[in-house]
């Protein structure tokens, strides 16, 4: 997919918006997310079928709305579906951070071991895995799309060509510790964010049966 350079920036600012956004409210925002993904796939698949078809203006502006309104339904419909994807991001990109120094094919063939067993493990612990997924995938996100801005990395093209990230990981190595450092902070937001709510929810009922 080429992308013109003029918008460019202007696509760096939104992945590293919502990059931020998916690592310090990821669990809160998934299913909108998972929502939003499914709209623009389905957005897509529609215009590639109207144009398979022939159709042009109105009529291919109708088959990209039908199919992000059917994509995004579909999606919220296959949560648990969202849920190991999410899971296998988590374990495939750690995998990856950490082993792209050592050698790449292992770091791609490790990320996608650990991704499946990630995606398992956070079907079992829904919660706990996609506030650190979420907070790992965003961070990484948003981290590579700054490098647009502070190295004019075309960090897209990875995002195309995904067996070349542990080649820009090992060539960048200021890459694994700052998402890493950003994930951190993010997951730990997010739990105290979840905490707070929970643990504020807890005083309200105490309050409530000390007085009766």
């Amino acid at each position: 997919m080429h992308i013109d350079q003029d918008l460019y920036p202007w696509i760096s600012v939104a992945a590293l918006v919502w990059g931020l956004l998916d690592c310090f409210f990821g669990y809160k925002i998934f299913k909108v997310t998972v929502a939003v993904l499914g709209a623009v796939i389905g957005a897509l698949l529609g215009q590639l079928a109207a144009q398979t078809a022939g159709l042009a203006g109105g009529a291919e502006l109708a088959g990209v709305f039908i199919g992000a309104l059917l994509g995004a339904g579909l999606a919220f419909l296959l949560y648990l579906a969202a849920v190991f994807i999410a899971g296998f991001g988590f374990g495939a990109t750690l995998a990856m951070l950490l082993l792209a120094h050592f050698n790449h094919g292992v770091a791609l063939l490790a990320s996608v071991v650990v991704g499946v067993i990630g995606g398992f493990v956070a079907v079992k612990l829904q919660k706990v895995l996609i506030v650190l997924a979420t907070a790992l995938l965003g961070s990484f996100r948003a981290i590579l799309a700054l490098t647009y801005f502070t190295s004019q990395i075309d960090w897209l093209f990875y995002f195309q060509q995904p067996q070349n990230l542990p080649a820009l990981i090992d060539n960048n190595t200021w890459l694994f510790p700052a998402v890493l450092v950003l994930a951190a902070v993010g997951a730990i937001a997010q739990f105290e964010i979840a905490g707070g709510k929970s643990g504020g929810g807890k005083k309200r009922k105490a309050g409530k049966e000390d007085a009766e």
